[in-house]
């Protein structure tokens, strides 16, 4: 799982065995252990709430899915979960495969639309456009 912040926004991207395990297990969770200082732990979460909500306490930034948007993304073609808490706007993707370069974990990613359209149009998708 990725994180990305900003000072308005919380992105955390999915590979396809995380969006399997947040579907089995109603969880996810990752930890970045930074060699002085404090770990930081960002966790994705199934829960009996309605919408989309996120928190940091503790060095750990938990997002809250629906349960049942968390239990059936996985089979779903929908890219992403979006939604706003409290002014943090709030975003679950799942990871493509990058359309230039590949990457040692490509297997564990979802196929990159940009270059399954590139790929059915017979055009090559340039590394300036992935």
């Amino acid at each position: 799982m990725k994180l990305r912040l900003n000072e308005h926004a919380v992105r955390l991207r999915f590979r396809k065995s995380e969006v399997l395990e947040l579907s089995e297990t109603g969880r996810v969770s990752v930890t970045l252990t930074f060699p002085v200082g404090t770990p930081i732990t960002f966790r994705a979460a199934a829960s009996p709430v309605s919408s989309l909500r996120v928190s940091f306490s503790g060095g750990v930034i938990e997002v809250l899915i629906p349960s049942d948007l968390a239990r059936n993304w996985h089979s779903s073609n929908e890219v992403g979960i979006y939604g706003n808490h409290g002014g943090v706007e709030v975003l679950l993707e799942k990871d493509f495969r990058r359309s230039a370069a590949p990457s040692p974990d490509d297997a564990d990613r979802y196929p990159n639309p940009r270059r399954m359209a590139a790929e059915s149009a017979g055009s090559v998708v340039s590394p300036e456009l992935s």
